[in-house]
C-alpha cells in the first residue's frame, strides 16, 4: 500500500510541474554502486531510466524532478550477487550560464526511493543471503550532487549520491554498512 501512495503522490507532484515545466525529459544510463560486509567491499553496475520536467528561472536557475527506476546492487564475489530495483524521486536544483552553443551546470538535491524489486544469490557465513534481503528496509533518502552539460536538445550528466537513511535494520544485520555511495552517468533527450 505504502509503494501504492508513493507512486501516487509522485505522479501528483511531478504532473503538478509538468503544467509549468518549459521541458518533458527522457532519461536513462548506469550507476556504480558499493557497500561493505563485514569489511569486505563489493560493488556494481546497475542501470537506471525514466522521466522528468524542466522548468526555467532567471538567472541561470531550473528546476528538475525527476521519477526514475533505479537498479542497484553489490557483487562481492561470483557466488554472492544483490539486486534491489528502487522507484526515486530526485528534485534537482541547477545552476549554469547559458553560452549559446552549451549550458554547463552543477546541480543539487534530495531523493527519496521505494524499494520495488529484490534479487538474492548466495551465502553469507552459511546464512541463505535471501534471508539477509529480509532485514532490508523498503525505504532510502538522501542526497545527489552533479555536473552536466546540455546541448540543443541533450543532457549529460554525473552524479554522486549519499545515502542518508539506514538500509537495513542493523539489530538484524549489524554488519552492513548503512550508507551506500552511488555514481550515476545519465543522458537525457528534452522535447
Amino acid at each position: 500500500m505504502k509503494k501504492i501512495a508513493f507512486v501516487l503522490v509522485s505522479l501528483f507532484l511531478l504532473g503538478t510541474v509538468a503544467a509549468n515545466a518549459q521541458h518533458f525529459l527522457v532519461k536513462g544510463g548506469f550507476n556504480y554502486a558499493n557497500s561493505t560486509v563485514e569489511g569486505i567491499k563489493g560493488g556494481k553496475t546497475g542501470w537506471q531510466a525514466g522521466i522528468g520536467f524542466q522548468t526555467e528561472t532567471a538567472r541561470g536557475f531550473s528546476f528538475q524532478p525527476e521519477l526514475l527506476y533505479n537498479v542497484m546492487g553489490v557483487k562481492f564475489d561470483d557466488a554472492r550477487n544483490v539486486n534491489l530495483g528502487y522507484l526515486q524521486l530526485p528534485l534537482n536544483v541547477q545552476w549554469g550560464p547559458d553560452l549559446l552553443i552549451a549550458r554547463p551546470y552543477v546541480f543539487a538535491g534530495p531523493y527519496v526511493g521505494v524499494k520495488v524489486s529484490n534479487q538474492f544469490r548466495g551465502n553469507w557465513n552459511d546464512t541463505d543471503i535471501k534471508q539477509i534481503g529480509d532485514g532490508l528496509k523498503k525505504t532510502e533518502w538522501g542526497l545527489g550532487v552533479g555536473l552536466g552539460i546540455e546541448f540543443f536538445k541533450i543532457q549529460i550528466a554525473g552524479k554522486y549520491n549519499w545515502n542518508f537513511g539506514a538500509i537495513a535494520d542493523t539489530r538484524e544485520l549489524p554488519t552492513l554498512e548503512n550508507s551506500p555511495r552511488t555514481f550515476e552517468l545519465s543522458i537525457g533527450l528534452k522535447f
